[in-house]
């Protein structure tokens, strides 16, 4: 037998073996009351251990609960690229490098934490735009392939993912489930929002809302 009912019945036996071996001598030193009479040994009662199986790792379902949120649209600088999914975190860092020169040589300053929208995606690879907000104004046109526009703007449900680039994949695949399980249908278009700055963050110390579009 095996598994946990094998586990508690191991267990007792060797409590009872244990408490034979302790009591064995004393019964044997026990004066005998007949030529044939025995003393019995005091009957052990082995307590039943409850165990709980414990998958390791396994998150609390509670602790991955997104808040729904409508989002404003907010002025954006847009550029726009694609990427290997072996690169994207540099791309992304050279993305935004851009964007914020661009933004000192029109003028305006950041007002707000980068927008990174994933268009299409596929095995090799991605497409993305990043957005910076920003606030000001210009009369100058930025350079390709850059563009000024507005954010998102719609009802959202948020997921937060905290640590590092690399293991997003398994905050992705919670979204997934998560959607899956609430009959939740999506479109395929994910926004992040970095709360950490990428030009300074260490790609394994990240604060990321994973935003998700609703219908």
């Amino acid at each position: 037998m095996t598994g946990v009912w094998g586990t508690r019945l191991g267990r007792a036996a060797v409590v009872f073996g244990l408490m034979m071996a302790l009591v064995a001598p004393a019964a044997a030193q026990a004066p005998q009351k007949g030529p044939d009479a025995l003393t019995p040994p005091p009957v052990v009662d082995p307590k039943k251990v409850e165990t709980t199986p414990v998958t390791p790792g396994a998150p609390a379902a509670s602790t991955f609960a997104p808040d729904e949120l409508t989002l404003s649209p907010v002025p954006v600088l847009t550029i726009s690229g694609s990427s290997s999914w072996e690169d994207a975190y540099d791309k992304l860092v050279e993305a935004v490098r851009k964007a914020d020169t661009e933004l000192k040589r029109l003028g305006l300053t950041q007002a707000g934490q980068v927008f990174v929208m994933y268009n299409t995606s596929d095995d090799r690879g991605f497409d993305y735009e990043v957005q910076v907000p920003f606030s000001g104004t210009t009369t100058q046109k930025p350079a390709e392939p850059m563009k000024l526009g507005g954010s998102f703007a719609g009802k959202v449900l948020r997921f937060v993912h905290t640590g590092s680039f690399g293991d997003m994949d398994n905050t992705y695949e919670q979204i997934a489930n998560y959607l899956d399980e609430k009959n939740i249908e999506q479109n395929d278009l994910y926004i992040e929002r970095y709360r950490t700055d990428l030009l300074t963050a260490s790609p394994e110390a990240l604060e990321i809302e994973i935003l998700v579009p609703l219908p």
